[in-house]
């Protein structure tokens, strides 16, 4: 039901009787009120009702809010959660809940019901957590108190708790520090005149101006919040900065950089005018900035709006079409089937037809993503259809059950119970045309390969001999445009059957064996586990030798981009929590720093135990940066012992051509050229368990290269007509790519090889913990991370391309940090440590960078870039090593006359002014004292 038009929010509102008569100043602005409480379907008259009914009653008084004369919200309720919630932060295990109930049950049954309430007032606004989950925190919290909750108070009612909009990425993360704010908040109202709150409330902008100096104003979603729930037609429903600023930058046709300086204050301003001008320029007040026709001007058109018209029966009937003709290439699915009737097809691709049935035009699958979380997902749902996850591994053995099953029963020709594909590979089943055939095949095929025109991997099934296997397919009517690598000491099938069947094959003779087992031996895990490899295979292989039509499209005009930092940040968290990946209360800060890490050196090492989401985190980075070529996981092995195993080395057994010897060519060394090739996109490889080999020995090149920005990949050329990769002249080499970025993962208990001095000053390490209060049941397994938006990612890429980013949007507190690190550089020297001008100019880099990012406060960055560049460097044996970091903890602790912990984002320790490094060093001294030498990584 659509909020209808109302004179003004104050003809609305129920005030108190004794409160209406003193708001005399209302008038002022109520005479040219404007309609930002619109907000189309979202019914927000009961949450304005339940706002006002907390201003008469809460604000202006002392009562409950469920509750009927008790009271709850006063001035020693209040002292009492500072006492014992504000002033005493609990940073250790457990997750907020749980820290919270430890911290305010000393304060008394009172503090404790003000508590739930204050978190009641903080969930009005935020749409994405649901109602009920809103209500089972408000009624635990109450519950301390030992007192009956209030379950039929009509303000706990579904229509109220269910919320006006996004509170912001940040928001579920930071529930503690916007807990802390509203404590202040309220505390500072309540010690003002009774004439100086009603003077406040009485007038929008100066509450504006009053709340913008409260303590962490700037950084906290509730001072938006409040703004709206008191004065919902003068302030907009935007509780995060990045579209408050993208919607002044478009409509006030300022510079993003003018923008981007102004005060909250300015920027309220600022939105207030803009309603102003297009409430006259559309002739109605009706109007929200997330909403057509004002959200197509800066925001591109919802899906929701799209799919709109579409029923069922149009889904149907795109079905219908799809089965009569093949799914393009580019239309097929990596993650998400919509199954119906036994058939998978590509949820998005569905969509888009659909759409076309319905309207005449085919949806942009471009325009929109997929996805457990999106809106493709939910239309497509909502008219009563089955989204999917593709096969699991778990699935993928059962698949392989169902097809030797069926293939030796030899009855039955459908195939539409199968999965159309596994991983990023497309899957082909075949029992026969019209007869049964006497070998059936299972086939996965890549890019544009066909069983009938390509190489593929297949199971082949010999019926009559009982015989399975597992194959380096090649196609047998027509030759193939690529050709499978180092197949040199593989059997073909041909000679694998005269060996073991003393007779040829009835066909498939040219393909080679992988692997081959007796039907009744069969062992399905192994076969399974076979089949992994030989994709992985497949996928260098592909890689390796690419077809005329290269998959990536390289643009030569410079693509639109949209340098917003702090928005990529919050996007990417958004799209890790959406993809099922969650680091708990730290969530928020690890997305913001894996990014701001890569933007101000494109080298990071993840280190930790195994399983602590190094590999998910850049992984699903890698996704969501876009087009799967943009992504390279590549398992590094233990015999990689010079650059070769990186760049590859010049083929002595192919003879040269026209001067130019041969090339073998690894995956890597191609991602490589593709990312030099396509500088307008990011690429990400990723090097898992990075130090089984050592790590100077094969990555020397890359170290040297990226730090000089010299010539050092070779630049090749891959020539279609003898099938070999060459040079394009002798010697010729392209610098390093700026746009490629190289994650490294590490596990502390397979720990092989140390890193160097040399790789950890041209790295950023970040260590992954996995805390008590972070293992959390999930309702699912983390899946695949759709692609983020292009003109966001590709400023990413701009953004680490700049060497000059830093100097021109320098930290807030450069000149405190620097001070802090010349401090740290001195401490560090006494002991021959001291770091040098790389670590210090990145260090000043990356705080910039992180700031941006969302990380504020001198105190939170400095520990990060302790944590992160100091101390990797920290390994050796107790005499050695002990006396430096007992000196570094004593530095975290107490940074004396440099930085005010209190000023940091990043969760606050008693006492400790970096409490990460801090207790890091603790850890390493427990360990060094254990064993007489400890590294970082423990």
């Amino acid at each position: 039901m659509r909020c209808p038009p109302r004179a003004g929010w104050f003809a609305k509102t129920r005030l108190l009787p004794s409160v209406v008569s003193s708001f005399g100043a209302v008038s002022s602005y109520a005479e040219e009120i404007s309609m930002a409480r619109y907000c189309g379907e979202v019914n927000v008259g009961p949450i304005l009702d339940a706002a006002a009914l907390w201003r008469d009653v809460a604000l202006l008084g002392q009562g409950s809010v469920f509750v009927k004369e008790r009271s709850v919200w006063t001035l020693e309720a209040l002292a009492a959660l500072d006492e014992f919630y504000v002033q005493r932060p609990d940073e250790g295990e457990g997750g907020f809940h749980e820290k919270l109930k430890a911290q305010v049950e000393p304060a008394g049954p009172t503090a404790i019901q003000l508590a739930a309430e204050l978190m009641w007032v903080m969930y009005l606004c935020p749409r994405k957590i649901s109602a009920a989950k809103k209500r089972q925190t408000i009624q635990t919290i109450w519950g301390w108190s030992g007192d009956i909750f209030p379950a039929d108070s009509p303000w706990l009612k579904e229509e109220v708790l269910s919320g006006i909009g996004s509170a912001g990425p940040g928001f579920n993360q930071n529930q503690w520090r916007e807990l802390v704010f509203v404590i202040g908040l309220v505390t500072q109202f309540k010690r003002l005149s009774a004439d100086e709150q009603r003077g406040l409330l009485a007038d929008p902008w100066r509450f504006d101006a009053w709340v913008s100096v409260l303590p962490d104003a700037d950084s906290r979603q509730f001072r938006h919040m409040v703004l709206f729930l008191l004065f919902p037609d003068v302030f907009e429903r935007f509780f995060g900065q990045t579209d408050r600023r993208a919607v002044a930058t478009h409509f006030s046709a300022r510079d993003k950089r003018v923008v981007a300086r102004l005060s909250n204050l300015e920027l309220d301003r600022e939105l207030w005018e803009i309603r102003q001008a297009v409430e006259r320029q559309e002739g109605r007040t009706d109007l929200d900035f997330y909403l057509p026709p004002l959200r197509d001007r800066w925001k591109s058109e919802s899906v929701a709006e799209i799919t709109s018209a579409v029923t069922r029966q149009h889904v149907l009937e795109a079905l219908r079409r799809i089965d009569a003709e093949e799914v393009p290439a580019d239309a097929r699915s990596t993650f998400y089937d919509l199954l119906h009737e036994g058939r998978r097809y590509p949820p998005k691709y569905v969509l888009s037809v659909a759409v076309a049935v319905a309207t005449g035009e085919p949806l942009d699958r471009g325009a929109f993503s997929g996805g457990e979380d999106s809106t493709c997902f939910r239309v497509l749902r909502d008219r009563g259809f089955e989204i999917v996850p593709k096969p699991t591994g778990a699935d993928v053995e059962g698949q392989l059950r169902s097809f030797v099953k069926q293939a030796l029963e030899a009855t039955d020709l459908k195939t539409q119970a199968y999965a159309s594909e596994y991983r990023e590979f497309r899957v082909k089943v075949s029992f026969g045309q019209g007869n049964v055939a006497r070998i059936p095949w299972m086939a996965w095929l890549g890019n544009e390969e066909r069983v009938s025109n390509g190489i593929y991997p297949v199971l082949l099934l010999f019926r009559k001999q009982r015989v399975v296997l597992l194959c380096y397919g090649v196609s047998e009517t027509a030759e193939p445009e690529r050709s499978w690598q180092e197949l040199s000491s593989k059997k073909s099938v041909r000679e694998w059957f005269q060996e073991n069947v003393g007779r040829d094959p009835a066909r498939y003779g040219s393909s080679y064996v992988a692997w081959g087992s007796k039907v009744d031996a069969l062992d399905f895990s192994r076969l399974h586990r076979e089949l992994d490899q030989l994709l992985d295979i497949y996928s260098a292989t592909l890689a390796t030798s690419p077809q005329e039509d290269d998959p990536i499209e390289v643009a030569d005009d410079k693509l639109s981009r949209r340098l917003a930092l702090r928005e990529a940040t919050d996007a990417f968290a958004d799209a890790l929590l959406s993809c099922g990946v969650n680091f708990g209360e730290s969530h928020a800060l690890t997305a913001s720093t894996f990014l701001a890490s890569l933007m101000t050196k494109p080298l990071v090492i993840l280190t930790g135990l195994s399983g602590s989401g190094k590999s998910q985190i850049a992984v699903r980075l890698g996704e969501w940066l876009g087009a799967t070529e943009r992504l390279l996981v590549v398992p590094v092995r233990p015999d990689w012992t010079g650059a070769e195993a990186l760049f590859g080395f010049e083929d002595g057994l192919k003879p040269s051509k026209e001067g130019l010897p041969a090339w073998q060519v690894p995956g890597t060394l191609s991602f490589m050229l593709r990312a030099h090739r396509d500088p307008q996109h990011p690429y990400l490889l990723v090097l898992d368990e990075m130090n089984l080999a050592h790590v100077e020995r094969y990555f020397a090149d890359v170290l040297s290269g990226m730090e000089s920005g010299q010539p050092c990949i070779p630049d090749l050329r891959f020539d279609k007509q003898d099938g070999s990769w060459r040079p394009v002249t002798r010697g010729a080499r392209v610098p390093f790519p700026k746009n490629l970025w190289i994650v490294g993962t590490v596990n502390v208990d397979e720990t092989t090889y140390m890193f160097s001095p040399k790789v950890l000053d041209r790295a950023n390490t970040l260590e992954f913990r996995v805390r008590t209060s972070d293992l959390t049941l999930s309702p699912k397994k983390p899946t695949a991370c759709e692609a983020g938006d292009k003109e966001l990612i590709r400023g990413l890429c701009a953004i680490a391309s700049d060497d000059d980013w830093h100097v021109n949007r320098p930290s807030s507190e450069q000149a405190e940090l620097v001070k802090a690190l010349h401090a740290l550089h001195a401490l560090l020297s006494g002991f021959n440590l001291e770091f040098g001008h790389r670590v210090f100019y990145e260090a000043v880099r990356f705080a910039a960078m992180v700031e941006q990012s969302g990380v504020s406060g001198l105190a939170g960055v400095l520990d990060l870039i302790v944590l992160q560049k100091i101390l990797p460097r920290m390994h050796g044996s107790r005499r050695r090593i002990e006396a430096p970091l007992v000196a570094l903890r004593d530095f975290c602790q107490d940074l004396p006359g440099l930085v005010q912990p209190a000023s940091s984002s990043v969760a606050p320790q008693v006492l400790i002014s970096l409490p990460r490094s801090f207790a890091k060093l603790d850890r390493m001294l427990v360990a060094l004292r254990a064993n007489q030498f400890v590294s970082f990584s423990e």
